[in-house]
């Protein structure tokens, strides 16, 4: 029976490792959005009309995707085949659906474009990055998850190593307003609480149409607050519609498809967060690779502490403390001078034993008699 509980232990670690694996990929795929959301921006369109289009695009492109899943017969158990089998859920399956959309997807994105407006993007930027700490908050409320002490350096670890990586270190573009503070706040509440109800919408409804309801709840009011169509109408062109086919499909489609593909694997709200800041790594490298932004230490800094913070975070000390790998480095590096004085010893005889030349120590009570 212990074999047994061992085993599923495995498979579940397993399965978790491989969620957050999942959502690093998803991370990688939003740090391309600065890539679009430039192109776009150049041709006249604002950003809330870009991420209501983002949201409702994410949403034309994945109806194809869930209508063949379901005729394949990727729909839940007890569920007959049928393209329209993934759209379907109950009125109290399709509310954490919404709740994803509208506070994950539209609120988040609404109070960072007018934390934006208020404070700049440097100091909205940084007001972001307060998300894992409410992931912690929000885990520890909601799922009793522990709040353990690399859970915290790695949080510490994560601000900084965000704030210094998007700023460079220069603070001086940094403003205050109490409005734009309190709405970069909300918008870190915002962000954390996607991972929250994404994880309680995948329980009972299958990621894809998660992402597919999220899209639709979230695009449809980030529509009505933003008002796009005439943005997007006077920009119109062959190359925008481009440009939106790929912004709907990598950073929107593609990445949240993994995204709660990964969360519906057992993941720990508090982590997600963390990991989910890699998005900020893509982001900084495309700058200076694409841009041609400048690569200063600071900045080079700021990487590492997010990389490293992903790394703790994801971590067991304490399994890491009792594993056969760190015991050997462990032994490698401890001085045992009984051991070793009775393997020089040993050398010494065989040594005798074959030139009948005999070896003695210059000074007899030192084990140290080689060193000259």
């Amino acid at each position: 029976m212990k074999h047994i509980g061992n085993n599923t232990e495995e498979a579940a670690l397993k399965k978790s490792n491989l969620g957050y694996v999942l959502v690093l990929i998803a991370a990688l795929m939003w740090g391309s959005i600065g890539i679009f959301v430039n192109g776009i921006s150049a041709m006249g369109v604002s950003s809330q009309s870009m991420a209501a289009f983002r949201l409702l695009s994410g949403a034309v492109l994945m109806a194809p995707v869930l209508a063949f899943m379901g005729c394949q017969g990727g729909a839940r158990e007890g569920k007959a085949s049928g393209p329209l089998t993934l759209f379907k859920a109950s009125p109290k399956e399709l509310v954490p659906c919404a709740l994803v959309g509208i506070v994950g997807l539209a609120a988040a994105n609404t109070c960072y474009y007018e934390c934006m407006g208020e404070v700049g993007m440097s100091t909205a930027s940084v007001l972001l990055y307060t998300s894992p700490v409410f992931g912690v908050m929000l885990g520890r409320v909601l799922y009793r998850e522990d709040v353990t002490p690399n859970k915290l350096v790695a949080i510490v670890f994560n601000i900084v190593g965000c704030v210094l990586a998007v700023t460079n270190g220069d603070l001086s573009g940094f403003h205050f307003s109490v409005w734009g503070v309190t709405s970069g706040v909300i918008a870190g509440l915002c962000g954390a609480s996607l991972a929250v109800f994404s994880r309680i919408a995948t329980k009972t409804v299958h990621p894809l149409a998660v992402t597919f309801w999220g899209f639709v709840f979230g695009g449809a009011v980030m529509a009505a607050i933003a008002a796009p169509w005439p943005d997007v109408a006077a920009a119109m062109s062959p190359q925008l519609l481009l440009l939106f086919l790929g912004f709907g499909l990598i950073p929107t489609a593609v990445a949240y498809i993994l995204y709660m593909q990964g969360l519906s694997m057992g993941l720990e709200t508090s982590k997600v967060p963390v990991v989910m800041s890699f998005e900020t790594v893509v982001t900084v490298l495309l700058g200076i690779g694409v841009y041609a932004e400048p690569a200063g230490a600071i900045k080079v800094l700021g990487i590492v502490l997010v990389l490293a913070s992903i790394l703790i975070m994801n971590t067991d000390f304490s399994k890491l403390r009792n594993s056969v790998f760190v015991g050997h480095v462990i032994e490698s590096m401890t001085f045992k001078p009984n051991a070793w004085w009775t393997e020089k010893s040993q050398d010494m005889d065989l040594f005798k034993e074959r030139t009948g030349i005999a070896l003695e120590p210059t000074v007899q009570e030192s084990p140290w008699y080689f060193v000259r």
